[in-house]
């Protein structure tokens, strides 16, 4: 009789080749794995390199760094949690303050890079903000634009993506979308067209004949957008228009969407999704499902109602779209030992919103307006898509949206921005910044909050070292009081940490008429 030879269960293999058949796996596969049986469990709970995984996740945060290949996985973990930690009190490592160049009204914070554009000097000003590990020395570098043509820009680090945008001096289009190297300004080389043509009369079947009042360009990957507000076109009508390319296609795939109701913003979620907001108090999902047709407004989403009289007037999101990524510096000397960057797999989306008395009004009597700020983890909103589906089916044009009762309240957390605060919270991955508004307390005088909604977080408050921190655990709940202007209640179900500054922090200081005088940098 032949030898058989008998079966080897997975756990009885060396550790070695266990690691290797672990090591592929996300951190949401080693938990469940880790759950299965000792062996497993030991072995991962074991793993520096298995555990710093876990760890990223736990915080959603990526690395990124030269060292990150050479420092043993256990620095990278201390690391990781010296960065939270620091943010949890508060203690931030240094401050730095820009360059005087970097003081431009136009300017995009995005994947750890600062640029902004200098009317003065007819260039694009750039520099790479320090991370904790860092020397002292600001990367700075600029590219020479002509301002008089110059729309807007905007740029992806992580691609080495710069996109500016120029009135276009071909009347066959309005605007031209130039696609270059952040690092060198030479001809992107993914970039099979160097130049976007945008608002051509082929696909608007008119003539633009009077500029858009806002631009707003974004890069999500491969997709490219650009929403065009208020155009005017020869034949009378007025509208919205949203392009999309694929800037890598070697077939120039693009669509564009028309509004005639108008749209306060757009902003990409996902590199095949995204939001639209309306005047009415509307958020509509689209979803690229086949590449050679338009995209498909999967669902539609209603803000809270209002009282008579009052109206939205203002819609947007906040600028935590673009995912935070290392820049690829041509020099060595430049790159951070070890930065961490809030993860893509989620991210928190804010919606800010303004709400007006609508009609007549004394012309001598204040405005009557309150802005509010609705967060809400992107996770969420992606999972909207299948409830409108199975309550409503296909969107339509003039059909049902999901109201806001049905998933507000559940998903949300809001929070109103007193009169005198000019500028909207901040994010960073999971958290919000804003500085406090004191009544009687002179702007220059306020200090900052950190709102952390990291779900992990919040989750295992209870269990964490919290020595040294002087904030506070705010838990989710769902409320039943309605605030004027609303008919509804709003939302507070997200739980959040928070900490306070026990310094007074100013980082953008202007002059007594508004212009950006200085910009300081915290490095955590």
């Amino acid at each position: 009789m032949g030898y058989i030879p008998r079966a080897i269960t997975l756990v009885q293999l060396a550790p070695e080749l266990l690691y290797l058949i672990l090591s592929p796996l996300d951190a949401y596969d080693l938990v469940r794995v880790r759950q299965t049986c000792k062996a497993l469990k030991g072995l991962i709970d074991n793993s520096e390199i298995l555990q710093y995984v876990i760890d990223l996740s736990y915080f959603q945060m990526i690395s990124m760094g030269p060292s990150e290949m050479d420092a043993p996985p256990a620095i990278c973990r201390k690391r990781l949690r010296q960065y939270d930690a620091a943010w949890q009190r508060f203690k931030y490592k240094r401050k730095r303050t820009l360059p005087s160049m970097m003081l431009g009204r136009n300017f995009k914070f995005l994947g750890g890079v600062y640029g902004s554009r200098s009317v003065e000097e007819d260039r694009i000003h750039f520099t790479r903000l320090l991370s904790a590990t860092d020397s002292n020395e600001l990367h700075c570098w600029s590219h020479p634009v002509d301002t008089t043509t110059l729309a807007d820009f905007t740029f992806c680090a992580a691609q080495d993506l710069l996109a500016v945008v120029t009135y276009s001096s071909d009347p066959n289009h309005a605007y031209d979308i130039h696609l270059r190297s952040l690092v060198t300004n030479d001809v992107h080389t993914d970039a099979p067209q160097p130049i976007l043509k945008a608002l051509s009369k082929d696909t608007i079947e008119g003539e633009m004949i009077q500029p858009a009042g806002h631009l707003k360009v974004q890069i999500m990957g491969k997709y490219i957008s650009m929403l065009m507000v208020n155009i005017v076109i020869s034949d009378g009508m007025t509208g919205d228009y949203l392009q999309v390319w694929d800037w890598t296609s070697k077939n120039g795939y693009q669509f564009i969407l028309l509004f005639h109701t108008g749209i306060d913003d757009c902003s990409l979620i996902a590199e095949d999704k995204f939001l639209v907001m309306d005047y009415y108090g509307t958020v509509e999902i689209y979803y690229v499902v086949d590449r050679s047709k338009p995209p498909q407004c999967t669902a539609k989403l209603a803000l809270p109602s209002l009282v008579n009289h009052f109206s939205y007037t203002d819609i947007f999101t906040g600028e935590n779209m673009i995912p935070g990524s290392m820049f690829p510096y041509s020099r060595k000397s430049y790159q951070p030992i070890c930065s961490f960057y809030p993860s893509t797999n989620d991210q928190l989306i804010a919606i800010h919103v303004t709400v007006s008395v609508t009609g007549t009004m004394d012309m001598n009597s204040e405005p009557d307006f309150h802005r509010y700020s609705f967060f809400i983890l992107r996770s969420a909103i992606l999972e909207l898509e299948s409830l409108f589906a199975k309550t409503y089916g296909q969107p339509t044009l003039n059909g049902p949206k999901l109201p806001w009762s049905t998933w507000g309240p559940q998903h949300t957390t809001c929070f109103r921005l007193q009169g005198d605060e000019a500028r909207r919270p901040s994010l960073h991955g999971f958290r919000v910044i804003q500085p406090i508004n004191v009544p009687e307390v002179p702007r220059e005088h306020r200090r900052l909050r950190i709102r952390d909604f990291n779900p992990h977080i919040a989750r295992n408050y209870h269990a964490q070292d919290k020595s040294g921190w002087h904030g506070r655990l705010v838990e989710g709940e769902l409320i039943s009081t309605i605030s004027c202007p609303f008919t509804e209640p709003l939302g507070s179900a997200l739980p959040y940490r928070e900490v306070v500054s026990e310094e007074v922090i100013l980082l953008l200081k202007n002059d007594e008429i508004g212009d950006l005088q200085q910009i300081d940098v915290l490095v955590f």
